[in-house]
């Protein structure tokens, strides 16, 4: 019995493990902020199990050296936030993109938005819908180029409603 639930335990902890640290097109984090712009999304593009599949974004127009950290982002109205901005840490320069769901998140699909460190994400570009957020390195970087990232919005993405029942 012991050994049955000691099994058990380490199984159930490795698939929390790989799960928890993977942010890919096909489990993608969610990102929804509050009308105070809480929480700020933070992770790594270097870390493993995030998306490789990404060659290029934008119908071309950026590529993508290393792999990305993908968010969905659910868009209900018009964006109530002016700005999304982001920081990122040593070792590259970060890129991100908005790609609606529709088309797809490893295609070379029509961007909606994008910024960078020095270019916030303006929320005119985003009209209502499902998204990818997705962050990477600038297609300018060496091969392999990753680092940490925060995006901060200044208010909220208003979300749609997924799911809802009555226990």
């Amino acid at each position: 019995m012991k050994l049955n639930l000691l099994c058990g335990a380490i199984a159930l902890s490795a698939l929390f493990s790989a799960s928890a640290g993977a942010q890919t097109c096909a489990s993608p984090a969610t990102w929804n902020p509050d009308t105070s712009g809480v929480p700020v999304l933070s992770g790594t593009t270097c870390g493993p199990g995030n998306e490789t599949g990404i060659i290029s974004v934008c119908q071309g127009g950026f590529g993508a050296p290393a792999a990305a950290y993908i968010a969905q982002i659910n868009v209900a109205a018009a964006g109530t936030y002016t700005n999304i901005t982001f920081t990122n840490g040593a070792g590259y320069s970060l890129a991100a993109f908005v790609v609606p769901t529709s088309s797809g998140c490893n295609t070379d699909a029509n961007c909606t938005a994008s910024g960078d460190a020095g270019s916030p994400m303006l929320h005119g570009d985003t009209p209502p819908g499902s998204y990818y957020l997705i962050i990477t390195g600038a297609d300018f970087d060496p091969a392999g180029a990753c680092g940490t990232f925060t995006a901060t919005a200044n208010g909220t993405l208003p979300v749609t409603l997924q799911s809802f029942s009555v226990g």
